[in-house]
């Protein structure tokens, strides 16, 4: 069967999940897990991993973070004082990554997920490094373009600035709400809007925070959200590594 034909039934299918069945296929499987019926199989390393589930999302991953940059250094060309809109558009490749995050949530196959030997965390762990290499590779050529254009005139600690902070911030707050077990697709895209407005709103009538005198209250917000979101990935890998769900059951 075509993929376009099993996305297409997916779609159509209105089918309820049921928390209690959810648990129900976990149970068994750990039971499962536990007696040793997969002793006999040599478990993979979380590089061969990585790895496994770069072969399955990673060019969706990064098409969508490259469609974004392209996206973000067109309006470069039409967007006046455009350092000032940097933090605007960086929820913009949050919200490019989001399909891949809730892939399983969109197609209704969220069990089958939770039923794999690998845990939904570390599947979730192993799609975040990759949306952060993507990342780091998009924001790199951001910052050379922007240098270039303005020729030195910003320094370049204060246009990094201007990409993490709102990074992080988006980033934090979505992680949070995943794992507060409030995991929705659209919530997040709300987010990702509502963080990109707010930046707006403080471009427009607070430009004296983009000036370079600035740079030490950038710096401050950039270790504030640096620990919450460090707070985030270690909660994260902590169910890692007991091998537990992460934000799908409240």
């Amino acid at each position: 069967m075509r993929v376009y034909k099993i996305k297409k039934y997916l779609r159509l299918y209105r089918g309820v999940e049921e928390t209690k069945k959810i648990d129900e296929t976990v149970f068994e499987c750990r039971k499962l897990t536990a007696v040793g019926i997969m002793d006999d199989h040599r478990r993979t390393d979380f590089f061969e991993f990585l790895s496994e589930v770069f072969r399955m999302n990673g060019i969706q991953i990064l098409g969508g973070q490259i469609a974004t940059l392209i996206l973000v250094c067109l309006l470069n060309g039409v967007v006046d004082d455009f350092p000032r809109m940097i933090p605007v558009f960086i929820p913009f490749f949050v919200m490019a990554a989001l399909p891949m995050l809730y892939r399983a949530e969109l197609s209704r196959m969220n069990e089958i997920e939770l039923a794999t030997k690998n845990s939904y965390a570390q599947l979730q762990l192993a799609r975040l490094i990759i949306i952060g290499a993507s990342d780091i590779v998009c924001f790199t050529v951001l910052l050379l373009i922007e240098s270039a254009v303005l020729k030195g005139s910003m320094g370049i600690v204060n246009l990094i600035l201007y990409v993490l902070v709102p990074y992080m911030l988006c980033v934090t707050i979505m992680l949070r709400l995943m794992r507060s077990g409030k995991r929705d697709f659209y919530a997040s895209i709300r987010l990702t809007v509502l963080v990109s407005f707010l930046w707006g709103i403080i471009a427009l009538f607070k430009p004296g925070l983009y000036q370079a005198s600035a740079v030490s209250i950038w710096m401050i917000s950039f270790i504030t959200f640096a620990i919450f979101f460090a707070l985030e990935i270690k909660h994260l890998i902590i169910n890692v590594k007991e091998g537990k769900t992460y934000g799908f059951v409240s």
